[in-house]
């Protein structure tokens, strides 16, 4: 019987979706995610920072065969005023990550 709460707990927290990563923009709108690249734009202040580069995805093909695709990505810097850093990652134009971390002079 000790097993019975165990499977329930997990059952539940099974269907709960995932979180998204947050950012409160400088301009104190939120940010997720998820979010189209144009939303981002629209939504905060222009970043103090940016870089752009191609990063290799392995794919599946039809009949079974792998290959490479690259896709865009972006990172985008912002200070927020303060001292920490925080990069917002986009992949193939959508928020794909927010990275919190690291010191700016």
């Amino acid at each position: 019987m000790r097993a019975l709460p165990i499977v329930f707990v997990a059952v539940i927290f099974s269907a709960l979706p995932a979180l998204a990563d947050n950012f409160r923009c400088p301009n104190g709108n939120i940010v997720s995610t998820g979010d189209a690249i144009s939303t981002v734009a629209a939504k905060c202040d222009p970043p103090a920072g940016t870089f752009r580069r191609e990063e290799p995805v392995e794919m599946d093909r039809r009949g079974g065969r792998a290959g490479i695709v690259y896709i865009e990505v972006q990172e985008w810097t912002y200070d927020q005023g303060s001292t920490l850093l925080h990069t917002l990652v986009f992949r193939n134009g959508m928020l794909s990550e927010v990275r919190t971390g690291g010191f700016v002079k």
